[in-house]
């Protein structure tokens, strides 16, 4: 029983602190927390697959996800990254659809399951934390429009603006620039900008020659925000 009410706490603590649903009500954020589940993958395993039965939302609570899908010739697109305090697989438990993408865990990785039919009685009665929940959903469409529209980019100004994209979405403002937090491979920021390793890491070595960026091991730091933003909004279309 003091276990069980230890992970509760913890569970709570973490929702309240880096998620909307710190905006329910107390009462309904505990019977969330009691009827929802703490589940554990290790790296690289699937978490769900695309067209799966959608009947939870989930929560990021340690290590890293990625969303992605396939493409027409077979290729791993990926769509989003996932820190812990992200949210996804809201889609499928608000319209009770299937899964729109595949989930794979990048790390060892916890992910709390909240059940749509858990869920939606708890946002129908709490319409502060549905709206958070629709603009959570907007954010996504907006991306996903802006990464389509990349693909019509040369390679330089498709970097640039990918990496914006991923500044705003995980990005840490310090005297020195916007860290990206994401600790990611050059062959997993390929499958993100739709471009191959050796193309990346390329791009990559201009925009530290430009400095623009600057690259901590696998983190990359935006030093130059205008100029990166200068080069994500060049014109040019790629042949």
């Amino acid at each position: 029983m003091g276990t069980h009410s230890t992970h509760a706490r913890n569970i709570r603590r973490f929702l309240q602190g880096n998620t909307f649903l710190g905006r329910l009500p107390d009462v309904a954020l505990d019977t969330l927390i009691e009827r929802g589940q703490l589940r554990k993958f290790s790296k690289r395993d699937s978490i769900y697959q695309r067209g799966e039965p959608g009947d939870s939302l989930m929560v990021v609570v340690s290590g890293r996800v990625k969303l992605t899908n396939i493409n027409a010739v077979g290729k791993e697109l990926v769509l989003y990254f996932l820190v812990p305090g992200n949210i996804y697989g809201e889609i499928a438990a608000l319209d009770g659809k299937e899964r729109a993408a595949n989930a794979v865990a990048l790390d060892d990785s916890e992910i709390f399951l909240i059940y749509t039919r858990d869920l939606m009685p708890t946002l129908k009665a709490n319409p502060d934390a549905m709206l958070e929940v629709i603009k959570a959903l907007c954010a996504k469409v907006r991306d996903g429009a802006e990464m389509i529209e990349d693909g019509t980019l040369e390679m330089r100004a498709r970097v640039g603006r990918g990496l914006l994209r991923l500044a705003r979405q995980h990005g840490h403002r310090s005297a020195d620039g916007i860290c990206v937090q994401l600790a990611l491979s050059q062959t997993e920021l390929g499958s993100y900008l739709g471009l191959s390793r050796a193309n990346v890491s390329r791009q990559l070595g201009e925009l530290r020659e430009a400095n623009v960026i600057r690259i901590d091991g696998a983190q990359i730091v935006i030093t130059d925000e205008q100029g990166l933003t200068d080069i994500a909004d060049a014109t040019s279309i790629k042949d």
